[in-house]
């Protein structure tokens, strides 16, 4: 994980124990694909929100979400810095202020906020995210769990994707993946295969996935 977070600011455990109040369940703001997300403000008064990995997760998870440690776009949330001490593996991004778009999705009196000129932003935005995820990179990174709830909007409604928790990374001259690992929501259709006798199930990872997930999205925007 060190070397992966190479060039990016280590926290010290004592930063984030005060930024986040030990963390405090009044600090939480959110749950990602592997842990809890903490709001906190750092010494210099910058906000951030404080991903800590569960103590269950697989480091695969983690992993997956330092892939984009190495991407820079401005539809992708950018990671600052992380920290490890002990068992505890904490990554620190850039934090939203306004929050998920599912919270203006599922709700009345925001809802009417995102006008439609917004709305076609929010899905423009996206589009060019996902299109530096699978084009403009050394490898195809393919989110697998492309939904409302991990589209950040920032104080200017710019999307920015986030939770990159159950994120695989596809060579490009690989089309798909096979994994026998469910993830995902109803967002995310993958599909799905029959193999052996001991009916065990293939879920294929491509594009294909983040397109159809993508697709559902957009339609919950009309």
């Amino acid at each position: 994980m060190e070397e992966a977070c190479a060039g990016f600011t280590r926290f010290d455990f004592c930063q984030i124990l005060d930024a986040t109040e030990n963390f405090s369940e009044k600090m939480i703001i959110g749950w990602g694909g592997f842990g809890r997300v903490y709001k906190g403000q750092l010494p210099g008064g910058l906000n951030v929100a404080i991903k800590r990995a569960d103590e269950h997760a697989a480091m695969v998870e983690v992993n997956s979400e330092l892939q984009l440690a190495k991407l820079q776009h401005a539809n992708v949330i950018r990671l600052l810095g992380w920290c490890i001490h002990g068992k505890e593996r904490i990554l620190v991004y850039e934090l939203m202020q306004i929050g998920s778009l599912d919270r203006y999705l599922c709700d009345r009196t925001k809802g009417p906020l995102l006008h439609w000129s917004r709305r076609f932003k929010i899905i423009t935005g996206l589009t060019e995210g996902i299109v530096c995820l699978h084009k403009h990179f050394m490898f195809w990174l393919v989110h697998r769990d492309l939904k409302p709830h991990n589209v950040l909007l920032d104080c200017n409604m710019i999307p920015k994707i986030a939770d990159f928790g159950s994120a695989r990374a596809l060579s490009s001259d690989v089309a798909e993946e096979r994994t026998s690992r469910v993830v995902g929501t109803r967002y995310q259709l993958p599909n799905i295969s029959i193999i052996t006798d001991s009916h065990h199930f293939v879920y294929r990872c491509s594009n294909l996935t983040v397109l159809i997930s993508f697709v559902s999205l957009c339609l919950q925007m009309f």
